[in-house]
């Protein structure tokens, strides 16, 4: 639950939110969100008759955004923006993943950024930073309900490109590259790794809907991720529109985890690990729109070719395949 508030302008808009993401005296079906399950400890249990029992109140998690869009530069938005969040649940409760885990209990995180969109004639270009600093607090590292480890992650997410507006199919041709920090020690206090706990760098990825921004196979997470990439699109009619999209998956750090698209840790990196190299994927799109854009069907299919990672730490040789089609509309 939580609301916004927004002031809006011909040369700005600014928006000032506060959102309880997770309610710990009441019941919830996933309160970490992201595909996690619901946070365990500290919870509401349901006693007799009913009643909710064990609850408590203090143990809540809030976020809260200041995200503003200058206009007043021609050709040009800009966005620069603010996310606090605070997880006041215990460091038992939600850091079964380590230092990584999506919204990992018990930590106080701050999130500065900016995004920037040029547009002139066919060339457009993108650019997103965000840098994140505060505290957190990990089983095995810290002394209770402390929080001794500092968070020093960042991420940025980059665009080129150019549209042939003169030809026929109105084809773009455009460059990204995508970036997030991890951690060495990001598998520390949770068995699966022996080294202790230092520093929490992996960035956070909040909430995210990684889908069709870092691949359509949904493999790769906004965190501890290197990803170059090209795309091509056109257009052979007015309905018509088709994608054909590479994508070179990476590890950032090969010590921390390979998380997939909805933040978890797929898979725990080995001590030695030096592979970085996740695959390449390859997607291919099409897209039919009706009733003047307001419906449109679309298939796509997608598949990886595995990289030095997948070799070494799962000993997965085959590629992957994965198709979808989808029916959408606007109201």
């Amino acid at each position: 639950d939580g609301v916004m508030f927004a002031y809006q302008t011909k040369s700005w808009d600014s928006y000032f939110g506060w959102f309880r993401n997770s309610e710990s005296d009441l019941g919830q079906a996933a309160a970490v969100g992201s595909a996690a399950p619901n946070v365990a400890g500290g919870s509401a249990t349901v006693g007799g008759a009913g009643n909710l029992v064990g609850g408590d109140a203090n143990r809540d998690a809030d976020m809260f955004i200041f995200y503003n869009q200058i206009k007043m530069v021609p050709g040009m938005v800009i966005e620069p923006f603010y996310v606090y969040y605070k997880n006041n649940y215990s460091s038992a409760d939600n850091a079964g993943q380590g230092v990584g885990t999506a919204k990992h209990s018990n930590q106080t995180r701050h999130m500065v950024g900016n995004r920037i969109e040029f547009r002139k004639g066919g060339f457009d270009f993108s650019n997103e930073i965000a840098y994140q600093f505060g505290q957190m607090g990990q089983l095995g590292a810290c002394q209770g309900e402390q929080k001794c480890l500092h968070i020093n992650a960042w991420a940025t997410r980059n665009w080129i490109g150019y549209t042939f507006y003169d030809t026929a199919w109105k084809t773009r041709l455009a460059f990204n590259l995508d970036y997030a920090s991890g951690d060495s020690r990001n598998n520390c206090g949770t068995g699966g790794g022996n080294m202790g706990c230092k520093s929490a760098n992996t960035f956070e990825n909040f909430f995210p809907t990684n889908h069709i921004h870092m691949g359509y196979m949904d493999v790769q997470a906004w965190k501890n991720m290197l990803s170059p990439s090209v795309n091509l699109q056109a257009r052979p009619s007015a309905r018509d529109h088709i994608e054909l999209w590479y994508t070179n998956l990476n590890l950032a750090n090969s010590k921390d985890c390979w998380y997939r698209g909805a933040q978890g840790c797929y898979v725990f990196s080995n001590n030695n690990n030096t592979k970085t190299h996740i695959g390449d994927e390859i997607d291919v799109a099409y897209t039919r729109m009706f009733a003047d854009g307001k419906v449109a069907l679309q298939a796509a299919y997608g598949t990886i070719f595995s990289g030095g990672y997948l070799t070494s730490t799962l000993n997965q040789t085959a590629n992957q395949h994965w198709a979808y089609m989808s029916l959408w509309m606007n109201f």
